[in-house]
């Protein structure tokens, strides 16, 4: 683990987890009952839900559907013990943040600062340099240091900006774990920028872990 992630509370974790993803589907709701139109969603009555992959590398679209109207929604990749997760962003406490999950995934994202008084929250970390990928910076893919199945997981996350360092031979990689991260930190290759940020990003899918003692699934 990276030294500055901040200690998960335990006490209230199953409340707090349960409030989260409770209030995530209630936006989820929300945004079926009443569609809005952006340059990304587009209404049909197909009888079923389905997702495709849109040009931008990254997104993968989840199709939800009420009767008479349909709804899409942008899932973002992410990396948890290597290998991929798709989630989405329902609300950031930070309004410049909230603006760039926003224009990247071409979908409104919420402003809420209480996010900050929670006490239950992982970390995310998300890449300014490095490798091009689909992060919301334009580089790699953003960790996460837990999924669905694992006791301390909760769809609130702390952001953490990685900076490769330049020179000394230094060559920027793909860091697919929180452990990947602490490794390369350790070897003075990158920095680690704790911010006071909280986003509220419910993982929709996932491949497990790499021990398999929580196994690939979705919501």
């Amino acid at each position: 683990m990276v030294e500055s992630s901040p200690t998960k509370t335990k006490t209230k974790l199953r409340k707090t987890t349960k409030t989260t993803t409770i209030a995530a589907m209630i936006v989820i709701a929300t945004i079926i009952a009443a569609p809005m139109i952006t340059n990304k969603l587009s209404f049909a009555a197909p009888t079923t839900a389905n997702t495709t992959t849109p040009a931008k590398a990254g997104l993968t679209l989840l199709k939800l559907t009420a009767p008479g109207s349909q709804v899409v929604i942008p899932l973002v990749k992410g990396l948890y013990d290597g290998k991929d997760i798709l989630f989405i962003t329902t609300e950031a406490s930070d309004k410049s943040t909230k603006d760039l999950i926003g224009n990247y995934s071409g979908f409104p994202v919420n402003y809420d600062p209480k996010l900050t008084k929670s006490q239950d929250v992982g970390n995310i970390w998300i890449f300014k340099n490095g490798v091009k990928g689909p992060g919301f910076l334009g580089y790699q893919a953003s960790v996460v240091d837990s999924i669905p199945g694992d006791p301390g997981y909760t769809p609130l996350w702390k952001v953490n900006i990685v900076e490769w360092k330049t020179g000394n031979g230094i060559t920027p990689t793909i860091l697919g774990s929180d452990d990947a991260i602490a490794a390369a930190a350790s070897k003075n290759q990158i920095t680690i920028t704790p911010t006071n940020v909280v986003v509220n990003e419910p993982i929709l899918q996932w491949a497990g872990n790499k021990d398999n003692t929580i196994h690939a699934g979705h919501i």
